[in-house]
């Protein structure tokens, strides 16, 4: 390469529609029609009629629609004019930022990375301030994608969700798996009336992940499962952790268990307490919404970390060990993904760290009711701070602090 910009309107005209069909999510939509006049006419905007519909939990037909969450890694593209509003000394680092952003309804909306909280919106690609944020001014490396379900009429989440997944299983039609009511597992196909409850003697399911093509969800116990097509689930390897609440993540093309432990003392458990909690609460006191949340809300007080090691293809070939340290990796336990990023890519981050949320509801996180910035947890001496304690994280996150 001479570094000589490259026009792109002279492809071969059958290439674009094959680069077309490989994109996934309105965003690249959009970043492939602003290429130029020629690919834009090349393919129509993308439709919201073609959003997959599922039912929910306490719903008969299909009233909830699958919106994607992408957390990219934002860096600056050395070809292009980056923002001018931008510090000097931000848009000169190699370094780059976390942007997170949910499709829904024709928008694009910029989430907090680790909490999930409103940041702001995009309409059409456009963002509020049209100086804060132009796309093409970088490159983005995706990082993790995550779902949720919206109800059709109207643009709230489903209340109760703790994780959803595609699967990747299915190829004739669009599936998920999900997490609701604090550990139940279900599955759900485009079109379904009603959703399928995998496992019905069990409701202690933490988190799923994606994991080299298969579906993987994993226990309280810290019992890993692979889900089949036929929705049975086989476990991969022995139980691990003795912590309360357990995230897959993966690494490096590995899989990792984190277990957090947490001190329930103080935790409002009687009647009237946070798991008996109605929306409708929220909805009348809106000032003490959040506060009242955090009140009965577990906090983290320890973190132990496992690796799955593959000495063969068998459960009896595979085995966890406990690690000390992260070395210069940084895990990223989001309210709705998890995921990891080397740290000497991202401004404002410290390897050998956990940064995490509290939460564990979705729809929790998108209506607010959670602590907006999120806490980091030392694997060096074992420390645990607020985010918003240091003006050094806020720089890991786009939009910049002003």
């Amino acid at each position: 390469m001479d570094g000589s910009r490259v026009d792109w309107t002279n492809l071969p005209h059958q290439l674009p529609p094959l680069i077309a069909d490989l994109l996934q999510t309105h965003l690249e939509h959009l970043r492939f029609r602003s290429v130029c006049s020629s690919w834009r006419s090349s393919i129509p905007p993308l439709q919201s009629s073609n959003i997959p519909r599922f039912p929910t939990p306490l719903s008969l037909g299909p009233t909830a629609v699958l919106c994607p969450t992408t957390v990219y890694l934002l860096r600056p593209d050395p070809n292009s004019n980056p923002n001018p509003s931008a510090s000097s000394s931000s848009t000169s680092s190699s370094k780059g930022w976390l942007l997170k952003l949910e499709e829904s309804s024709g928008k694009l909306r910029l989430l907090n990375p680790i909490t999930s909280w409103r940041m702001g919106s995009l309409s059409d690609g456009v963002p509020v301030n049209p100086m804060d944020l132009n796309l093409l001014d970088f490159n983005m490396v995706e990082l993790a994608r995550s779902y949720v379900l919206r109800y059709i009429n109207g643009s709230g989440s489903v209340f109760g969700i703790n994780k959803v997944i595609k699967s990747p299983i299915f190829k004739d039609y669009c599936s998920i798996f999900f997490i609701y009511n604090e550990g139940k597992l279900g599955f759900a196909k485009t079109g379904d009336q009603k959703l399928t409850l995998i496992n019905d003697q069990v409701s202690d399911y933490d988190d799923m992940i994606v994991y080299k093509g298969h579906p993987f969800v994993v226990d309280k116990w810290g019992q890993v499962f692979c889900i089949s097509s036929s929705l049975e689930l086989t476990p991969v390897s022995p139980p691990i952790g003795f912590g309360h609440r357990k995230n897959l993540i993966e690494c490096c093309g590995e899989l990792y268990v984190v277990d957090r432990y947490l001190d329930h003392q103080g935790t409002n458990s009687q009647e009237g307490g946070v798991g008996s909690v109605r929306y409708n609460h929220f909805l009348r006191h809106p000032l003490r919404r959040r506060r009242f949340y955090e009140a009965g809300q577990p906090k983290v007080v320890d973190f132990r970390v496992y690796k799955l090691l593959e000495d063969g293809a068998e459960e009896l070939g595979r085995r966890w060990v406990e690690l000390k340290s992260l070395g210069e990796q940084a895990f990223f336990l989001s309210i709705d993904c998890c995921f990891s990023v080397l740290a000497a890519e991202l401004e404002g981050c410290k390897g050998n760290c956990i940064y995490f949320t509290d939460s564990n509801d979705i729809g929790l996180a998108l209506r607010e009711l959670i602590r907006p910035d999120g806490s980091v947890f030392s694997m060096e001496d074992r420390s645990i701070e607020r985010l918003g304690s240091s003006p050094l994280y806020s720089k890991m996150f786009w939009p910049l602090p002003i």
